[in-house]
């Protein structure tokens, strides 16, 4: 019954309009269907109502139905132009176009509640009763009845006019009559339905419980079974089954090739597929029919993206929306915004502007936009705002002022918060949190001073003030780091102990802001440093200097720079601790240089694996990229640590010689030895033959680009090497050759030896074409064919052989003729033409067919041709002038 709906695809393609050219590349095109609902097995659309019509697809005319079917499934096409419509007391054929009907009657009595299948070429129609199933002519006749005795049994009608049955687990061929002509196969689950695939001669059963797939093969009389829930909306078409399932929570989109076992599927969420016919259609669309093959590019879901720089949206402010539509297999493709369309869901108002697919809104406060494209549509929320700047410069000293911009007249909300790493005894007059709302002047500019010092590691935080629509995003600057890290500030600490203090040095006779903080209180204040350019802080006025101090301090006329911080770790200065050697990727050992002997402990990624009094240390397994190593050793009340992750090297590589054949490239190459390669030709992966550590063959022609990787964890090296292009000649040569003509590397240099002894060379041309010219050599000896060029190279060995016998043949001269052609096997010898014992021609063969030059002779007369070759082996050939 879908032979015909399949052939209506090539009819929609001319009904496509500009839906079709909408559609954005990378996604499928619709087919366009009617509305209505397709008829099975016709070229019609049925559309409900009153009156009821049918829709011809390819003209687009509209007929009237003579009688009420009311429900789909009661109109069937009969693939000849005619519908059946099952109406209430009474079966019509009826024919559209010429408006003929033959009817009869279809009461409760007669059993034809149902519509159930048709052979349009047996003209049998297959009804289904409460109790029965009934096979009719297409007049009415009753041509056989089947009575159930269960809700679990499923009957159809075949190609050859037999019914399939599936009752009391078996599956049988039946006559129209109801005796059983073959029994196909068994089962064991209760049937709900089963449907016959003329095509496929396959039946797909949907049992009582439906969480697998299940074929009956008429064919093969065996089962498939694939596990797969809720089987809906299936089709068949090209040896494939295409189908929607469920699984879990989601609707899936599925292909089966029963034959192959290839199943693909995609998730389309909560997106509502249908079937129209022979087409798949989307709950937002439904005159969109795609075909089982052209639904997976179909596009179910709109994105949108609307980029801002802000937090929020600015009025008046025009902002690109682009789209995205998600594709049923899962891939996405860019939607213009020109493409799409904007709507304001709450009013007909519009307080927006909607221009080239760009967006403006006009006022302050919150909107909410339908966007639509191809029958997709996309909510989305945005809250616009009528933004104002705002910066806030870094703050000066460790007094302040805070300062900054903002638009002029505007309320600026200013606080500063300790950092929570901070301390918090109750001595510290720090630890309370500083705020105050300040206007900015005409200019924007805003001003607030502190009323007390304001501690490094304090968040300093900028915000409108103000709870109108006015709005910037607030912005956070911490005024010193806790950390050793900070940007340099040209300062430089030289001691930091309790012995010597902490030692800075800098710029002779600068000024130095200094605060000074530890547990029981601060102190800030200013210093200048000697005429050496040192200074040192050794104790302070209420303070008690110990290890544990922290010591803050920047140049007084370096306003902008960051405050550096500096503990007090020690009570003695640090011995000298430092890395011998960088750790790197497959090192074993790991090196320090330390002035004391104090045992180290060694971690690798946190874990202690040794304590030692020694360096060297040598780990079980190489050092792997990203391994975090820790030194850490204490000297008298203090503990010092070396850390360094772990970092792979650019490995050496170079290649230093290619030998070349016509299907192979022999490679040898430098490198890092820890270092694995990879070889590539014309961009695609190979796989080497290892001749040795520095060797490699890999399959690659004249002409192709080899390229070589050697890797050591992240890093890695590449090398290019471009095959020469040339057509690479075979070496042959035997006891009879003094000259060989070839191809090899282009521009090489040539050689042809006898054991070592050189008996040619000569310089390729650009096309690699070379001449050599040599005595001739005994059968048995090897020589050697060798072309190099720079690292290119290509060698052919070959074994002398005997040189093969002569063959010799010419054309027939009248006596007419001045010349004659022979041809021979060999391009090598000396022919001779005679008469007699008088030689007419003599030539030296150069190639295996020469031309012989002599003065007319007598019909009748016997000439002789003969070939001689240097190693005297001849061949005589005898004919007559015509």
């Amino acid at each position: 019954m879908n032979k015909w709906l399949w052939s209506t695809l090539v009819v929609l393609i001319l009904l496509i309009g500009p839906k079709m050219d909408a559609f954005a590349e990378g996604a499928a095109k619709a087919d366009v269907l009617p509305t209505g609902s397709v008829v099975s097995n016709s070229e019609y659309v049925w559309r409900s109502g009153d009156p009821e019509t049918i829709v011809h697809m390819r003209t687009g005319k509209v007929y009237t139905l003579p009688v009420r079917v009311s429900v789909e499934h009661n109109i069937v096409g009969l693939g000849d132009g005619r519908v059946i419509l099952d109406a209430y007391g009474e079966v019509i054929i009826w024919d559209p176009i010429t408006d003929a009907m033959t009817s009869f009657p279809n009461d409760s009595s007669s059993g034809l509640d149902y519509l159930h299948a048709v052979n349009q070429d047996l003209e049998m129609i297959l009804w289904k009763g409460h109790t029965t199933y009934s096979v009719t002519s297409l007049t009415g006749e009753i041509l056989g009845t089947f009575n159930t005795e269960s809700i679990y049994e499923s009957y159809d009608l075949l190609a050859d006019g037999t019914v399939l049955v599936f009752a009391n687990g078996e599956i049988t061929k039946r006559a129209i009559t109801g005796e059983t002509l073959e029994t196909l196969g068994t089962y064991t689950d209760k049937v709900r339905s089963a449907q016959y695939i003329e095509e496929a001669n396959q039946l797909v059963v949907k049992m009582s419980t439906d969480s697998h797939l299940r074929i009956f093969d008429l064919t093969t009389k065996r089962w498939v079974e694939k596990e797969a829930e809720s089987v809906t909306n299936l089709l068949w078409k090209d040896g494939i089954y295409y189908f929607t399932m469920r699984k879990v929570f989601d609707t899936y989109y599925v292909s089966y090739n029963v034959a192959t076992g290839e199943w693909k599927e995609s998730s389309v969420d909560d997106t509502f597929v249908n079937l129209r016919g022979d087409w798949y259609v989307l709950s937002h669309d439904v005159t969109a029919g795609y075909t089982p093959e052209s639904f997976w590019k179909a596009p179910r879901q709109l994105l949108i993206d609307v980029p801002k720089t802000t937090t929020r949206y600015e009025v008046n402010q025009s902002y690109q929306v682009n789209g995205t539509a998600k594709l049923i297999d899962g891939t996405s493709i860019p939607v213009s915004g020109t493409e799409l369309s904007a709507t304001y869901r709450y009013s007909e108002k519009k307080p927006f502007v909607w221009e080239q697919g760009k967006l403006t809104m006009n006022t302050n406060g919150g909107y909410s936009f339908e966007f639509r494209w191809n029958g997709l549509e996309r909510t989305e929320d945005f809250v616009a705002s009528n933004y104002v700047p705002l910066t806030l410069d870094p703050p000066t000293g460790v007094l302040g002022p805070i300062t900054g911009t903002t638009a002029p007249n505007t309320p600026v909300f200013v606080s500063v918060t300790k950092s929570t790493s901070q301390y918090t005894d109750s001595l510290d007059s720090l630890v309370n949190y500083q705020s105050k709302t300040v206007q900015s002047d005409e200019m924007g500019r805003f001003t607030w001073q502190p009323t007390r010092w304001f501690a490094p590691g304090s968040r300093v935080t900028v915000k409108i003030g103000s709870p109108s629509s006015v709005y910037a995003d607030p912005i956070e600057l911490v005024t010193v780091k806790e950390s050793e890290d900070t940007l340099p500030n040209d300062i430089t600490l030289v001691t930091n102990s309790v012995k010597s203090g902490v030692t800075l040095q800098t710029t002779p006779q600068a000024t130095v802001d200094i605060v000074a903080r530890s547990e029981r209180g601060y102190e800030a204040w200013s210093e200048q440093v000697n005429e050496d350019g040192m200074l040192q802080i050794k104790s302070f006025s209420h303070m008690w200097f110990g290890v544990g101090t922290k010591i803050y301090y920047k140049l007084q006329d370096a306003p902008a720079s960051q405050f550096r911080l500096a503990e007090v770790k020690a009570t003695y200065d640090a011995p000298i601790f430092t890395w011998t050697r960088t750790p790197l990727m497959y090192d074993k050992s790991i090196d320090v240089t330390s002035s004391t002997n104090e045992a180290y402990e060694v971690y690798r990624n946190d874990i202690l694996v040794t304590k030692t009094s020694s360096m060297p240390y040598t780990f079980d397994t190489p050092l792997r990229e990203g391994d975090v190593i820790r030194v850490k050793r204490t000297y008298r009340d203090a503990t010092y640590e070396l850390t360094k992750t772990v970092r792979a090297f650019a490995p050496v590589l170079s290649v230093t010689d290619v030998m070349m054949t016509k299907t192979q490239a022999t490679l040898t190459i430098k490198k890092t030895s820890v270092a694995p390669v990879r070889f590539y030709v014309n961009g695609v992966a190979v796989s080497p033959k290892r001749l040795s550590t520095t060797r490699y063959t890999i399959p690659a022609k004249p002409g192709d680009t080899i390229r070589v990787r050697a890797s050591v964890g992240s890093k890695s090296r590449e090398v290019t090497v471009e095959l020469p292009k040339t057509s690479l000649s075979t070496l042959s040569i035997n006891d009879e050759k003094s000259l060989w003509v070839g191809y090899v590397l282009p521009n090489s240099t040539v050689t042809l030896k006898s054991g070592t002894k050189t008996i040619a060379s000569g310089t390729a041309s650009s096309t690699g074409r070379v001449t050599l010219r040599f005595s001739r050599q005994p059968v048995g000896s090897v020589v050697t064919l060798t072309s190099q060029q720079v690292t290119y190279r290509h060698i052919q060995k070959k074994t002398v052989t005997v040189g093969p016998a002569p063959t010799l043949s010419s054309t027939i001269p009248s006596s007419a003729s001045k010349t004659l052609r022979a041809t021979s096997n060999v391009a090598y010898g000396t022919l001779t033409l005679m008469r007699g014992t008088t030689v007419l021609a003599e030539k030296e063969v150069k190639t295996t067919s020469t031309i012989l030059s002599f003065s007319p002779q007598r019909k009748g007369t016997q000439l002789t041709l003969r070939l001689v070759t240097p190693k005297g082996r001849s061949v005589t050939k005898t004919f007559t002038v015509r």
